[in-house]
């Protein structure tokens, strides 16, 4: 009798989904910043080990980064397949991106491929990136730098949110630390020998506000003031800055990055300060293949109903694969609620079984749709084409 491909991904998924179940909540339990998801690296990566995949920890220099390989036993003449999971949390609200499904979504698509190479002997290879750091520093730009994703046909992924989308243009991004470095004095005997860094930090958060008014509608500031002085009766002479700015565009981004930076040093100037700005690396525009894009809405929308969403903001790392990469990061809705990102109703909704099936549902999806670029050479082929030819603006 013959089985499809889409009952084998079925089947399979579902028949660790206990497992995955326990990875998610344990992950949610205990919600780890980026570059310190030690314990979710290693719950991903020994399960994975047990499972009999070949996997690879502290790839690119990153502790916490790991690949996870099937080879298929027909060889690997066919396509390589990757996937990726992500797994780090926000600080105070803990898994408010629901990350802890985006590892196990990684995972889940992972064992669906492995099992229809096996059952339907096909030859390839799929991969999963253990990439960690998505929030902030961007780990996955870190490992395409050093060259891990080389060899890659095709990247996926999925990512809960409100509402399902396979044509998610993300923002670029790029975060900057400032600190300002001034001299401290008593605030009351002798103000005037003091340097206010403090006062460095103000002036500068209230200048990029007035700064919005120039700024194009879709471009987005925002930041926190993380230091500004320990004492009210003494002058601070240190301040902190960190600062977010994004873009539709790459080139826009490179003409946002230079105005801030002239506001950070006209702080500096007006007090009296020197500072100092570090800059993370920088986020680009997420490019979702059109066709693999245009069968996962289809997929969404025949299981939910509903129409995909468009013009939603937010950034990526995974934008920066998209440029170099066959790609999809597929959107889906995490529980019909219309909770946001990076809220705490978005943290909790992470752990509800609606949540986890929710998520299977995803990878059942993609993974169906990398089973077609692996055993349907006209389909890869328009995918291709899709790629080859799509606009660069």
């Amino acid at each position: 009798m013959l089985v499809s491909v889409d009952k084998i991904i079925g089947e399979a998924i579902d028949d660790a989904s206990a497992d995955l179940r326990r990875l998610s909540l344990a992950i949610h339990s205990n919600p780890e910043l980026a570059m310190e998801e030690a314990d979710a690296s290693r719950l991903l990566a020994e399960y994975l080990d047990s499972a009999g995949y070949a996997v690879e920890r502290g790839v690119a220099g990153l502790d916490t980064a790991f690949v996870a390989t099937f080879e298929s036993a027909e060889g690997a003449d066919g396509l390589c397949i990757g996937f990726c999971s992500e797994y780090d949390a926000l600080a105070s609200l803990g898994h408010g991106c629901g990350h802890n499904l985006i590892a196990i979504s990684g995972v889940a698509m992972l064992i669906a491929i492995r099992r229809v190479m096996e059952r339907c002997g096909v030859p390839g290879t799929v991969k999963l990136f253990g990439t960690p750091a998505e929030e902030r520093v961007g780990g996955k730009i870190v490992m395409l730098e050093k060259g891990v994703f080389d060899g890659v046909d095709v990247l996926l992924m999925v990512h809960p949110t409100a509402g399902y989308t396979g044509a998610w243009h993300s923002q670029c991004s790029l975060s900057l630390a400032v600190e300002y470095f001034g001299r401290a004095a008593h605030a009351a005997l002798a103000p005037w020998d003091g340097i206010n860094a403090g006062s460095a930090a103000i002036i500068a958060m209230q200048t990029l506000g007035v700064l919005r008014e120039q700024l194009k509608p879709d471009w987005r500031t925002h930041g926190i003031i993380t230091a500004g002085g320990k004492s009210a009766n003494v002058v601070p002479d240190y301040s902190a800055i960190e600062y977010t700015v994004r873009t539709q565009w790459p080139d826009e981004l490179a003409v946002l990055r230079e105005r801030v930076l002239c506001v950070f040093e006209s702080a500096a100037l007006a007090t009296g300060c020197t500072h100092k700005v570090s800059e993370e690396l920088a986020y680009l525009d997420n490019r979702d293949n059109a066709v693999l894009g245009r069968m996962f809405e289809d997929l969404m929308q025949e299981k939910y109903g509903g129409h995909p969403v468009r013009g939603m903001g937010a950034s990526t790392d995974f934008g920066n694969l998209s440029h170099r990469f066959i790609s999809l990061h597929g959107m889906y809705d995490l529980d019909g609620s219309g909770s946001s990102n990076h809220t705490i109703e978005f943290a909790q909704g992470a752990a509800t079984h609606v949540a986890h099936h929710r998520t299977l549902f995803a990878a059942k999806s993609v993974a169906c749709i990398a089973a077609k670029c692996l055993v349907d050479r006209d389909f890869w082929e328009k995918v291709k084409k899709a790629h080859r030819e799509r606009p660069e603006r």
